[in-house]
C-alpha cells in the first residue's frame, strides 16, 4: 500500500492493527504512520466502515428517521443517540451517496 503522505511505493505493515481492526503501516521514506481508511472520507469516524455505510444505505433506502436508525442500532449492541447522528450522518451521506447509485 503506497504511503499517503510522501507516495512512496515502500511502506513496512505493522503487526498490529487499529481498534476497528485497520491494518497498520509506516512509510519508510518518511517514517509516518498511517492506516488503510487514512486519506480516505471515514478517516476520521470512530465507528467502523460497515456500520457507517449500513446508516447511509438505510437512511437514503428505507427513508428511516435518525430515531428509527437508533433504536435498530442499539439492537445491534451499538449505543447512539439521535442527537449525535445530523452533522456527521448528513455529511457522510453527501459524500458517500454517489456509491449507492
Amino acid at each position: 500500500m503506497p504511503c499517503p503522505h510522501c507516495c512512496s511505493a515502500r511502506t513496512a505493515e505493522h503487526s498490529d492493527r487499529t481498534t476497528h481492526g485497520y491494518r497498520r503501516f509506516r512509510g519508510r521514506s518518511c517514517g509516518r504512520g498511517f492506516n488503510e481508511r487514512t486519506g480516505s472520507v471515514l478517516n476520521r469516524l470512530q465507528l467502523p466502515t460497515d456500520i457507517v455505510f449500513l446508516i447511509v444505505l438505510w437512511r437514503l433506502r428505507m427513508k428511516l428517521s435518525l430515531r428509527d436508525l437508533a433504536e435498530i442500532l442499539l439492537l445491534r449492541g451499538l449505543v447512539f443517540s439521535h442527537e449525535a447522528f445530523p452533522s456527521t450522518l448528513r455529511r457522510d451521506q453527501v459524500t458517500c451517496h454517489p456509491l449507492y447509485l
